[in-house]
């Protein structure tokens, strides 16, 4: 996986469905967008640094919080490894304080 600085469809996953928006990846396996209107409707934290399995990791107000965010955990793993190998060596305490720091954090779905 490489970076990719050009918006390209992504596919996100959520408990409701999948969705398909519109992304970049600044860090190879991570990807920066915005969910679409019908996911959580009430919450002001439209914008998420997601896995290229399409889950979530964190959320915020911003674009620039999220990019800032997923330059925070950029060297924290190898994120192009598959979830089940990310769970077993990523601290989600450790991770979730690095993202605080650039104004994400913790989707209400993962």
């Amino acid at each position: 996986m490489s970076v990719i600085t050009e918006h390209q469809p992504h596919t996100i996953r959520t408990s409701q469905d999948d969705y398909t928006v519109e992304a970049v990846s600044p860090i190879p396996g991570l990807w920066i967008y915005k969910i679409p209107d019908e996911v959580e409707p009430l919450t002001a934290f439209r914008w998420r640094i997601g896995h290229h399995t399409g889950t979530a990791i964190a959320c915020a107000l911003y674009e620039a919080d999220v990019k800032r965010g997923a330059e925070s955990i950029a060297d924290v793993a190898d994120w192009t490894k598959s979830p089940e190998e990310l769970r077993s060596e990523v601290d989600a305490d450790e991770l979730y304080l690095l993202v605080g720091r650039s104004g994400c954090e913790r989707p209400r779905y993962v």
